[in-house]
């Protein structure tokens, strides 16, 4: 028993089965989570270790090359690339797409733990981390007090209070506060005292090390008693650090810190502050667990906080600087609309062209019930609730009507005849059911490519793929049960409903057939002159592509503006805090920015993990401002036009670089710029005079803004020459003699100091008076094993140089990166005027050294490689399909002819909608390749039948066309219009969507002419039918 006989035949099981599926679906609605994107976990691994003082080439010789030399023969490595900054070293590992990351990881720590004794011993323990995109925080707050407090007592405030109920919440994986103020205890040694003393330095260190433990002392039996023994030695206050031995005098006597330092309990020395909006503050920033749904998150975060609110001071406020719940729900909503809107529109057409409410009723039942039963595939998938997964409904939803339409078609055309209404329902979903399964196998399969393909292209369109394979799944099930069934509840017997209504309907269509006829059969007759002009529109679209926009992303109009601003390397903290007020307060001024933060100066140390990012700062002559503005639906101006208004409205300033950091690039691609241009070699030297000619070549390229390169300048520096064998000959070693060095200018936490629940860094360092002068520190004394008491010149020189600030790396390889962003113009053309540009400077290159394309633009040629290659696929995979529907070799040819020609309507609609080719659009011409051929499956397979049954080949041609007239316009318009509000929308995410809805208008509009006329001729042609002397039939003329 077919499935649709079963379905009339057992109504009540049919319902019963349907009723089920609602019921499930919408429990599932209520399981699925709310995200941005599908659930992204780069093939990346970084291994990440500090290493306080060194220098960025100390960091590269002793950590980098290492690490990147025992990571190398990992299985599945792809590439490796690494940043040496000061006092840190990051390298990242990319491994192939489908590598589990848990087990490289392991693989990573196993090979770094055979060894990393040969890492310096001052260097920390190798961290190695994995990337999400879930790992980005839910919420990023900027917190004020209104200057009622310091920025130390507002983050301990945030700490006590607001930290612990946040992280309390389901799904709050951690509530991190940053601070530019931090307390410690700071010992300032006095040099002259410690040469008074006869002192050395490294004695004070050990001596301060030794001290403030609580440490176990073994166990005594006394009167049947085991007791255990503890000595205690903590320091009860800061004041008890004075009284710490230090060395005996002379005399004899003890020394103590008091004598040779002054201790001090205060905030670190930091080259760094950080604003919210122009005030002083610290951040909060929410991260979820992982699986944990962000939208949710967000908002127990958000209720969360009021309710802690309520009994804080009344002058702390929370300022979100980055809001993703706030930007998920709206880019979601947004999404789901036109959704909504599609199918819609589509129930509407179906209405206005049959003008009859039952097949309405009948047909539009298919979007809901489908939609319903594709919730349950997307939760036991695992996916939830994203721009894509939405996406996927929006594009499908005018899609779901198509089976549906055919059979309610069929159905109504056999009652007409005279059937019974059981067996019209049962014959007519019968006799179209093997084509609507072909017509839907052909969509289905397109996805199959793409979910074979690897990297960004399948991560980010499984989800998509996925969803509307589920919808037109469920929607070709509900066609062959729920439709029959409810045309045998709904549909009348012939001659039940009145003649009126009849006359009144049937004649607007009928017209409309006996015109196509009319047409047909005069295309029929003038084949080649409609082939011709067909083809030479083809090879225009063809000549057009070369010219049209191309990027790897749709240019998205963000809500947060990134702004790093870099002033010459030495720059003091307060020359960029002059120069970074400006901009600030420009942007506070702007209607359409919210909130302002900005951060300025770093250190490794401080941020290891950030280190190597595009965010991280450098020094005190770097600085970042984050601008969050209204949505892209309430402002007229897009985030590019803000800055560039800023950036008019900036006085003249010397020297200083401004680079917008492209989050979209960073987060998709990885790229930290649109455009990157990496050269390859040995000397750092060789390297900058390299990078600075290709700036000063393709600086003027129309489009390029912030063009600059990672070693544009170098890092002033004193630079520590040690004798060894002076100092070998002394006793001393050269650990010893850098550990000193480095605890005398920047200092040592060599303990910690507890104040109730916080414990405090004990810094030994020396006095700001000595530290900051060169001939002090030269005299700093150091003791060596024999006890003898050495000056630091008697082992060094010093001299004033110039290091790098970072050195990059690739496949154990240096580079420097000349990066750009792109303004008014499209990637493809900026990169190809680039590449002319540097032409003849890539003939020139010194030996060694070579040129490579990365960023947005490594990204887009891979990835237009993968879909092309994809696309190819789909197309063998949809002549497989139809081959087996038509059991026939040359028919799909028939049908696949109109494939390449249905790029006359997806160049137009491109052009057009002032759209790109992009991941997007290709991702929508693969999607319209599945669809396009559908009209021609079921019209094919119509006239196959017709002339099985012995009707003349040149009639059967005719009358399957004309026959099938009503559900080719019916299904094509209705997923023209149900995408429409996809292509049109200009929300926020829509540049995620509307490519698509653009390719499948514009595709779908020339394909549906291509069935209709083009599809009959290819026919003909194929299978020798001539229609020269062909005459329409006197009967066919007045009937049709």
């Amino acid at each position: 028993m077919k499935l649709p006989e079963f379905s009339v035949k057992r109504k009540v099981t049919t319902s019963m089965i349907t009723m089920i599926l609602v019921v499930v679906g919408l429990i599932s609605i209520t399981k699925l989570g709310l995200d941005f994107l599908p659930d992204l976990e780069y093939p990346t691994v970084s291994v990440v270790t500090t290493y306080q003082g060194a220098s960025s080439e100390d960091i590269e010789l002793t950590i980098t090359k290492n690490i990147e030399q025992w990571v190398s023969s990992i299985k599945g490595v792809k590439k490796i690339t690494s940043v040496s900054s000061e006092g840190a070293s990051i390298v990242s590992v990319e491994f192939e797409w489908g590598t589990n990351l848990d087990f490289a990881a392991q693989d990573i720590r196993d090979q770094i733990g055979l060894y990393k004794q040969y890492l310096p011993e001052n260097a920390s323990n190798p961290l190695v981390v994995k990337f999400n995109l879930s790992q980005l925080p839910v919420i990023y707050y900027g917190v004020t007090a209104n200057g009622q407090m310091s920025t130390y007592r507002l983050k301990q405030l945030i700490e006590d209070e607001v930290k612990p109920r946040l992280e309390r919440l389901d799904g709050v994986a951690s509530a991190q506060v940053f601070s530019s103020e931090e307390r410690e205890i700071r010992v300032e040694v006095d040099k002259n005292a410690l040469i008074a003393y006869n002192l050395p330095m490294n004695q004070v260190l050990m001596a301060l090390a030794a001290e403030n433990v609580n440490t176990p002392a073994g166990d005594v039996v006394e009167r049947h008693e085991d007791l255990i023994v503890r000595t205690i030695g903590e320091f009860k206050s800061v004041d008890d650090i004075n009284k710490v031995v230090v060395g005996l005098s002379q005399k004899g006597e003890p020394i103590y810190i008091k004598d040779i330092a002054e201790v001090k309990d205060a905030l670190k020395e930091t080259r760094t502050l950080s604003r919210v909006q122009g005030e002083k503050g610290v951040f909060l920033i929410i991260n979820k667990r992982s699986g944990a749904n962000t939208a949710t998150v967000g908002k127990e975060v958000k209720n969360e906080l009021l309710k802690i609110q309520a009994n804080l001071p009344p002058e702390i406020k929370f300022t979100p600087i980055m809001d993703q719940q706030d930007m998920i729900s709206r880019v979601t909503s947004r999404t789901a609309n036109t959704a909504w809107q599609g199918g819609l529109l589509a129930m509407l057409l179906i209405f206005l062209f049959l003008q009859n409410w039952r097949p309405t009723f009948i047909i539009s039942l298919a979007i809901p019930l489908s939609v319903v039963t594709t919730f349950i595939g997307l939760y036991f998938a695992g996916y939830t609730f994203n721009i894509m997964t939405l996406a996927g409904l929006a594009l499908g939803v005018g899609m779901l009507v198509d089976n549906a339409i055919v059979v309610i078609e069929n159905t109504f055309r056999h009652i007409e005849l005279g059937e019974p209404v059981d067996e019209a329902s049962i014959v007519g979903a019968s006799e179209v059911g093997m084509a609507i399964t072909a017509s839907t196998l052909t969509t289905v399969i397109v996805f199959l490519p793409i979910l074979f393909a690897s990297g960004i292209v399948a991560k980010m369109t499984t989800a998509m793929a996925l969803t509307v394979t589920l919808a037109l799944l469920s929607s070709l099930f509900v066609a062959l049960t729920v439709v029959p069934l409810f045309s045998s509840l709904l549909y009348k017997a012939k001659g039940s409903e009145s003649a009126d209504k009849r006359a009144m309907r049937e004649p607007r269509f009928e017209g409309g057939r006996r015109i196509y006829r009319n047409m047909l059969t005069t295309a029929l007759k003038r084949r080649k002159m409609i082939l011709a002009i067909t083809f030479g529109t083809f090879l225009i679209s063809l000549a057009i592509i070369p010219f049209m926009h191309m990027e790897f992303m749709p240019e998205s109009d963000q809500q947060q503006i990134i702004l790093k601003i870099t002033l010459p390397v030495g720059t003091a903290l307060d020359e960029t805090n002059r120069v970074l007020t400006q901009v600030e307060r420009l942007f506070l001024k702007q209607p359409e920015v919210l909130a302002v933060s900005v951060q300025a100066g770093s250190s490794a140390e401080q941020n290891a993990m950030s280190a190597a990012g595009p965010m991280s700062l450098s020094g005190p002559n770097e600085a970042m401002l984050m601008a969050r503005l209204v949505p892209k639906e309430k402002r007229k101006y897009s985030d590019k036009e803000i800055l560039e208004r800023v950036r008019k409205l900036l006085p003249k300033l010397e020297n200083v670089k401004f680079e917008q950091i492209n989050m979209q690039s960073a987060m998709l691609s990885g790229a930290t710029a649109p455009v990157e241009i990496k050269i390859f070699g040995k000397d750092l030297g060789v390297l900058k005079q390299l990078a600075d000619n290709v700036v000063n070549r393709v600086k003027d390229v129309k489009g390029l803004r912030d063009v600059t390169h990672g070693l544009a300048e170098g890092n002033p520096e004193y630079q520590f020459i040690l004798d060894r064998e002076r100092a070998a000959r002394l006793g001393l070693s050269i650990g010893q003699i850098s550990d000193l060095v480095l605890t005398a200018t920047q200092g040592k936490v060599v303990n910690r100091y507890r104040d109730g629940k916080d414990e405090i860094d004990i810094r030994l360092v020396l006095g700001k008076k000595y530290r900051d002068n060169l001939a002090e520190i030269r005299t700093i004394p150091l003791m060596n094993q024999a006890g003898k008491t050495i000056y630091l010149d008697e082992v060094s020189d010093w001299k004033r140089g110039e290091g790098p600030l970072k050195i990059t790396r690739e496949n154990q390889l240096r580079e420097v990166s000349v990066t750009a962003n792109i303004l008014g113009r499209d990637l493809g053309s900026v990169v190809k005027d680039v590449r002319a540009k540097l032409a003849d400077f890539q003939k020139q290159l010194p030996e060694g050294y070579f040129i490579e394309y990365g960023g947005d633009y490594d990204q887009m040629v891979d990835t237009f490689k993968v879909l092309i290659a994809a696309m190819a696929l789909a197309i063998l995979l949809i002549y497989m399909v139809m081959a087996s529907q038509f059991e026939h070799f040359l028919h799909p040819f028939v049908v696949m002819f109109t494939l390449p020609l249905s790029l006359i309507g997806v160049v137009l609609g491109l052009v057009v909608a002032g759209q790109s080719i992009s991941l997007i659009s290709l991702v929508g011409v693969i999607i319209l390749a599945g669809v396009a051929v559908n009209n021609g499956i079921v019209m094919i397979d119509y006239i196959n039948q017709l002339i099985r049954k012995g009707m003349d080949r040149r009639k059967a041609v005719i009358e399957g066309a004309v026959t099938r007239l009503r559900p080719v316009l019916l299904t094509a318009l209705t997923t023209i219009i149900g995408t429409i509000p996809m292509a049109v929308s200009r929300s926020s995410g829509s540049e995620m969507r509307s490519p698509i809805g653009v390719v499948m208008v514009g595709g779908l509009t020339v394909c549906t002419f291509l069935t209709l006329f083009i599809i009959p001729i290819i026919y003909s042609l194929i299978n020798k039918i001539s229609f020269k002397d062909y005459q329409l039939e006197s009967s066919e003329q007045e009937t049709n």
